[in-house]
């Protein structure tokens, strides 16, 4: 969109009229999604809002959270293992994005309450439910849910950190897993839904044992390692997603069959809930098979995700205002309510992330704006409704306008809601935002621990093509740092050598490039070459201090045409390219701005 800025009008002559041109693309309307780096406040929010429900007497994150963070302690004073794996998570990308140390503190602290707690070191497995003490009930059942989620903050915390204590624990948890909770009989393989505490009886299977296995670690535990165990894993889940939950979808109105027993059989008895599809679990599957073609690129997989999304848009979704709805009945095609009035067009916290991720995922993949609109579409929703902007975090569930559906919303945190979803939302509205809409370089923060030998460590923050993402720039410990693998996203650490690394990302179409081999000396903005161009040229730039650096470009008029970059830097030296194979020949502007400091040069476009 052209906007008018009286600024560039007052001093510059016109020295050219003409058109731009325009296409027919869907045009974006989420603030977030136009600069995602706008994410970075919302995350710094969300994760400081948990820091309340922490007991610093006796650690762990209590489960039972209202809505302005306290302890509500007629639902119980339980720290359950969920809550402390999910805020962890949730900490680690705060850390990741905003470089706030306190964060990776906390999780340390979730996680260390949850290994001396949590773990039971008679079966092995996680304890679901752990009391305000730590204690647990030896012989609760298990299930492959909380298994799963278990190792959600675990491996988080080794992405951001090379802890080997995480580490091992992951290892621990997965292995544990493997040996308890995998069937593997030729034909019904698959995880086990649930099992009693000693792992002699198990049962069932289900849309969670199954997807959740891929988002809460077996994608970043490949990426992370490129051990060939985690690649086979998802190989096998993937065809479970395409031959047990997928292949159900023809046979009804709307979403698939999410709960089977041992053997994948289910019928459509309608208790309990039994024949509900959950709008969420459609997207979210439909995520994960985008995920996994990044990096097994199977056209099967493609073409499943996008069966998944479109059966959400044009089946399950509010065209009006935005967002999917939550849950129907994949008999009927109907919405299902839950006791209050138009409960049934209800849409949760967590489904909405769902269509966001999802839908920009498979954008990336497939340049079909329905995803990209799906996406956009719904975080402008989230943003504008989710957010408590009076105590901070999300709502659970909102009416389908927006309106707070008061009953369902007297809390922050229960058995079913933490610090996970809300950040993780805006951890990959940053990321995908960027990356795969905007084509910019991200920023993110590690902190990793100095152990006696040398080691490669591989950082790989997302689901992308090996061969596009690249490291484009290295600080360590303020100062730049050269030993890494650009291809190979590595960094080189000697033994003994750990601390704070700031490193960006960006693949061959992101536009920010970075140089910090000579720190400059002060904030400057250079003339572009070559000028006149035709279509590209490359803008360079150097700030002498870190904060947020904009650089638009605008036409001879004063009307914004551009931004090309809009974001936190470090102090360093900077090129951007910009190409005009869209805009007519003229004279433009662009504008480079940090805090007080602005400079303007002038360019001239040729065709």
């Amino acid at each position: 969109m052209i906007k008018n800025s009286g600024f560039f009008a007052q001093y510059f002559i016109v020295f050219f009229v003409f058109n731009i041109y325009l296409t027919a693309q869907y045009q974006i309307k989420s603030p977030y999604l136009i600069q995602p780096q706008k994410m970075t406040g919302y995350v710094d929010s969300c994760a400081s809002f948990w820091f309340k429900s922490y007991d610093i007497s006796k650690g762990g994150f209590y489960t039972n959270v209202d809505r302005q963070g306290n302890l509500i302690s007629e639902w119980g004073r339980n720290k359950n293992m969920l809550t402390q794996s999910r805020n962890a998570y949730g900490m680690v990308r705060a850390f990741m994005m905003t470089g706030n140390n306190d964060y990776l503190v906390k999780a340390k602290q979730a996680l260390d309450f949850m290994y001396g707690s949590a773990w039971d070191n008679t079966n092995g497995g996680w304890f679901g439910n752990v009391s305000e003490s730590g204690s647990a009930d030896q012989q609760q059942d298990k299930t492959a849910f909380d298994q799963h989620y278990a190792l959600l903050g675990i491996l988080a915390y080794y992405e951001a950190t090379g802890d080997t204590t995480a580490f091992n624990w992951f290892k621990k948890g997965f292995e544990n897993n493997e040996n308890n909770l995998w069937d593997n009989s030729a034909e019904q393989f698959g995880y086990y839904d649930e099992s009693n505490f000693n792992w002699s009886v198990k049962n069932n299977k289900s849309f969670n044992a199954t997807v959740d296995a891929v988002t809460t670690h077996l994608i970043n535990a490949f990426f992370l390692t490129g051990d060939v165990v985690y690649k086979e894993k998802l190989i096998l889940i993937a065809d479970n997603i395409l031959n047990r939950l997928v292949s159900t979808m023809d046979q009804y109105k709307i979403g698939f069959v999410e709960n089977f027993d041992t053997n994948w059989e289910w019928t459509d008895n309608t208790s309990s809930y039994n024949t509900r599809t959950i709008m969420g679990h459609v997207l979210k599957t439909g995520w994960v098979l985008g995920r996994i073609y990044q990096v097994i690129p199977n056209e099967e997989y493609l073409t499943a995700a996008e069966k998944l999304l479109n059966d959400v848009w044009t089946n399950g979704y509010d065209h009006v205002y935005g967002g999917p709805f939550k849950d129907y009945d994949r008999l009927t095609g109907n919405p299902i309510g839950y006791g209050l009035a138009n409960s049934q067009f209800a849409k949760a916290w967590w489904q909405m992330e769902q269509a966001i991720v999802a839908g920009l995922q498979i954008y990336e993949l497939t340049k079909n704006d329905t995803y990209l609109q799906m996406a956009d579409e719904s975080l402008d929703f989230f943003m504008k409704y989710f957010v408590d902007h009076t105590y901070g975090e999300i709502y659970a569930d909102l009416y389908q306008n927006g309106s707070l559906i008061v009953d369902w919303n007297r809390h922050k945190g229960n058995g079913s809601k933490a610090g996970y979803h809300s950040i993780e939302t805006g951890y990959y509205s940053y990321l995908y935002g960027n990356l795969f809409y905007n084509k910019k370089d991200v920023v993110l923060n590690y902190n990793f621990y100095p152990v006696e030998y040398e080691r490669n460590i591989k950082v790989y923050p997302l689901s992308i093509a090996d061969d596009k993402l690249k490291i484009k720039n290295v600080v360590f410990e303020g100062a730049e740092y050269t030993a890494y693998s650009s291809a190979d996203k590595t960094i080189n650490l000697p033994a003994g050598n750990g601390g704070k690394f700031i490193i960006t990302f960006g693949t061959d179409e992101t536009t920010i490039i970075a140089d910090n081999k000579n720190i400059p000396h002060e904030f400057n903005l250079f003339q572009n070459y070559p000028n006149p161009f035709n279509p590209s040229t490359k803008i360079k730039f150097s700030v002498s201090e870190p904060g947020n650096v904009s650089l638009k470009i605008y036409d001879a008029l004063g009307r914004e045409i551009k931004e090309l970059a809009n974001n936190y830097y470090n102090a360093g030296n900077y090129e951007i390219d910009f190409s005009g194979d869209k805009l007519s020949s003229g004279i433009y502007f662009y504008s480079l701005i940090s805090g007080n400091n602005i400079k303007t040069k002038k360019m001239i476009l040729l065709k």
